[in-house]
């Protein structure tokens, strides 16, 4: 009795405390390892919804333990394929559970992700002479998978509510303190490995009658309907902003100079084509000015990127509104 309690008390404190989720899921791989003899271990989030989920490697190192690798993870989705995924996933997050893939048989669990809306898939194999000796463990098995499974769900909530605090409770759009972390990483990934990226500074032409003559309810619908707007047209990779009052700006990963236009000039037009639903049954119709910096052609860090793309947005404004400006030309696009 005192031996399985010392050992339910190391289990426990080995498996609470991770400074991280990836830490976290480290912990439970060297756990497997030294306490259970397990071979191999590996981690997926799981993508996509419904019929169309599918596993995506977690490249998480696991200390004592191999980890699999790309092609087993591949297999594993595979013979997921023809599985009844609501039902898989519901049956893997209540415990470990067995499942074949071709020869090997792998236990696995389903465990909260911060960053997959499925979860993170933790799947393992033992060496089969061993395997006598893990059922005699089964206990304390599954008391690291539930502890395993308490602190996932911790660092998920943990990860919501730190992106409450750069939300903008509005529109649902990331808010301008989040602008900051965002450029910062931005910038030195892409000094890292030499790549571009674009910054569209967008600002609603004519929005203050709204406001005027319809409310500020009408006008906060409106400002809802355009992040839609833009949300909708960029890529989900990129990162949309609510700068301040009727001002937004796009963050375009990996863009060229040529690319940004192009996707400023889709925003632009999707928001001159849109009708806006006011209160009252009434119609709004709005268009944006927009000025485009890139890295690293017009600027090499964050104020000069954010200043210069504002500029460039009033240079819109100058010139007529509802139209797209490029860093350093003077006449812009409609």
């Amino acid at each position: 009795m005192a031996d399985t309690i010392r050992l339910v008390a190391e289990l426990q404190a080995a498996l609470t405390g991770a400074s991280g989720f990836k830490a976290l899921l480290r912990r439970f791989g060297d756990v497997l390892a030294t306490r259970f003899g397990v071979q191999k271990v590996g981690f997926a989030r799981v993508t996509g919804r419904r019929s169309k989920i599918a596993l995506k490697r977690r490249n998480v190192r696991a200390g004592a333990v191999e980890v699999l690798d790309e092609a087993a993870i591949a297999a594993v989705s595979d013979a997921f394929g023809a599985q009844d995924w609501a039902a898989r996933l519901a049956e893997l997050r209540e415990g470990p559970a067995a499942f074949a893939v071709g020869p090997a048989v792998y236990s696995m669990t389903v465990v909260d992700d911060p960053h997959a809306r499925e979860g993170c898939l933790v799947l393992w194999l033992a060496d089969p002479a061993q395997n006598d000796e893990i059922a005699g463990f089964s206990d304390l098995l599954e008391l690291a998978v539930k502890t395993l499974q308490a602190e996932a769900r911790w660092f998920r909530k943990l990860e919501k509510a730190q992106s409450l605090l750069y939300k903008d409770d509005l529109t649902g759009l990331y808010n301008q303190r989040y602008l900051e972390i965002v450029l910062d990483a931005e910038l030195r990934r892409a000094d890292r490995f030499q790549t571009q990226f674009c910054l569209l500074f967008i600002d609603m032409d004519g929005f203050k009658p709204i406001n005027d003559n319809h409310g500020h309810l009408s006008g906060s619908s409106c400002l809802k309907q355009v992040a839609e707007v833009i949300r909708d047209a960029v890529r989900e990779v990129d990162v949309a902003i609510r700068y301040g009052g009727d001002e937004f700006v796009v963050i375009l990963l990996g863009a060229s100079c040529a690319k940004g236009e192009l996707a400023a000039e889709r925003v632009r037009k999707r928001i001159e084509q849109k009708d806006f639903a006011l209160d009252g049954g009434a119609v709004a119709r709005l268009t944006a000015s927009i000025g485009v910096a890139a890295y690293p052609d017009h600027g090499n860090d964050r104020e000069t990127l954010l200043r210069r793309a504002d500029e460039t947005m009033y240079d819109s404004k100058r010139n007529g509104k509802n139209r797209v400006t490029i860093v350093g030309r003077r006449e812009g696009t409609t």
